[in-house]
């Protein structure tokens, strides 16, 4: 399917093609080309790891190994002169979009081939809502990685010094029975200002974008789409609700929003790592960084707050295997390798930023402790978590995929849609625009018109295809 996001990689993409030599020589039987991006020490797992054991495991076999910083673009590029690599990592935000101009391979003729394929079991044993969410059109086309979920981060000295200072108003350390007044009272006892009125700690602090609202916005029993994927419906009694929840925590929030600012030296998870901040709601991947910064902050972190339901997001790493692939079984056979059990713990064991998207190397004993990555000159990359910091750093990841007692459901989905990642920018901006202060449209009429304009992409699109626009109920504009 087409989409605003997806036009402009085709036209960026065209425009880089136009510089590149087409012709690129075709490999042999037994060359792969397995394409990445990620940190430099991420060669520690996937080049001197995947690569070369897979080589070892199949003589005769070469991996080329190459990494990008914008691998989506590299395939677009590729795809436009009919190239493209073998196995290929993937965020899953342009799994739709790569689906849609025919890139990537599909995968069920692999997956259910009784001899190199997929048992039941091994199907399964994949995070359900995330396995389900990767069927296009009756089609798989990707294998998940891992399973990058969000979570609440806090600073255990500051509540103990809270504690210490009002014996009679204590504050509990946050887990899986906090609630929306929970964190919003949290935030409120632990904000503190100087005489002047600047806050010099923050109660609660995140990045603006995204993943904070369709947190929210599941949890208090919303949905982000209707049944067919073609309207969304963030403009809702439960939207209001998430975004008016945002709003509500931002005075005991840090200065800076913008996801854009996140990575500079002044984002929320800056705050927090430096103890300005008592709670910080981030991702999987921020508790490695935060021990390399400061490896003596005392933290943990803990499952997300719930409202009417528990629910967790979380976003995914795919493998799939270029429809231009000369090798695509013995791609496959490589997908299927490094998605297996053994080589999915050592994506945790080495990494750390995202749990594995298999079900039974999370439930795993092994799963409870990593060693990390050492480079060769003895510097620590990426940090191991002894066995002794589960509970406070790696617990919290078991509640995604826990079947809550009272409904039987996991609390944790990942949005893949076709056009998510518009939703995903449009909600961004939304939130900029709400916690502005100078708005002076209603919340309301902002979900309203942010849904109307994420409409609007959608029926242009449609419209380009010759296809009607949709017919949608008053109040889903």
């Amino acid at each position: 399917m087409r989409r605003s996001y997806l036009i402009i990689l085709i036209i960026a993409a065209a425009t880089i093609a136009c510089l590149i030599p087409p012709g690129v020589a075709r490999r042999s039987k037994n060359e792969l080309l397995f394409t990445v991006w990620g940190m430099p020490f991420e060669d520690n797992l996937f080049r001197d790891g995947y690569a070369r054991d897979f080589e070892a495991q199949n003589p005769g076999v070469t991996v080329q190994y190459e990494t990008y910083p914008d691998v989506t673009k590299k395939y677009f590029v590729w795809h436009l002169r009919g190239f493209g690599a073998d196995v290929m990592r993937l965020p899953i935000t342009d799994y739709h979009a790569m689906v849609s101009i025919g890139a990537l391979e599909p995968l069920d003729r692999f997956i259910n081939d009784p001899e190199i394929g997929m048992t039941v079991a091994d199907q399964a044993d994949f995070m359900p809502s995330l396995w389900d969410a990767l069927e296009i059109g009756g089609k798989r086309y990707a294998i998940p990685s891992d399973n990058a979920q969000y979570g609440l981060y806090y600073n255990k000295t500051i509540f103990d010094q809270y504690n210490t200072e009002h014996p009679d108003d204590p504050l509990a350390y946050p887990d899986a029975s906090w609630t929306w007044e929970d964190l919003k009272k949290a935030g409120e006892k632990l904000t503190i200002e100087d005489e002047d009125g600047e806050i010099v700690q923050y109660g609660v602090d995140f990045d603006l974008w995204a993943w904070p609202f369709m947190a929210f916005l599941a949890q208090a029993g919303g949905e982000l789409w209707d049944e067919d994927q073609t309207t969304t419906l963030i403009n809702s009694p439960e939207g209001l609700e998430a975004l008016q929840f945002v709003v509500d925590l931002l005075p005991h929030a840090g200065p800076l929003r913008s996801a854009d600012l996140k990575d500079s030296a002044t984002g929320p998870d800056k705050f927090f790592v430096t103890g300005q901040t008592a709670i910080l709601l981030d991702g999987s991947w921020r508790a490695p960084f935060l021990e390399l910064i400061n490896p003596d902050l005392d933290f943990a972190v803990a499952p997300l707050p719930h409202h009417r339901e528990r629910a967790v997001v979380s976003g995914s790493v795919l493998w799939a295997i270029s429809t231009h692939s000369h090798n695509k079984h013995l791609a496959w056979k490589m997908v299927k390798f490094i998605t297996n059990f053994e080589q999915s713990l050592r994506y945790w064991d080495a990494l750390r930023v995202a749990p594995p998207s298999r079900l039974s190397v999370v439930r795993d004993e092994a799963f409870r402790s990593t060693r990390g990555i050492i480079d060769e000159r003895g510097v620590v990359r990426s940090p191991a978590m002894p066995r002794d910091r589960w509970e406070d750093r790696g617990q919290w990841l078991l509640y995604a995929t826990t079947p809550d007692p009272a409904t039987g459901r996991m609390p944790g989905f990942v949005p893949v849609t076709p056009y998510q990642k518009d939703l995903e920018d449009k909600i961004k901006t939304m939130l900029g625009r709400a916690v502005s202060p100078d708005r002076k449209q209603p919340l309301e009429d902002l979900l309203d018109s942010t849904a109307a304009e994420l409409h609007r992409i959608i029926d242009r699109d449609r419209l380009a295809r010759g296809e009607p626009a949709v017919r949608r109920e008053e109040g889903k504009r």
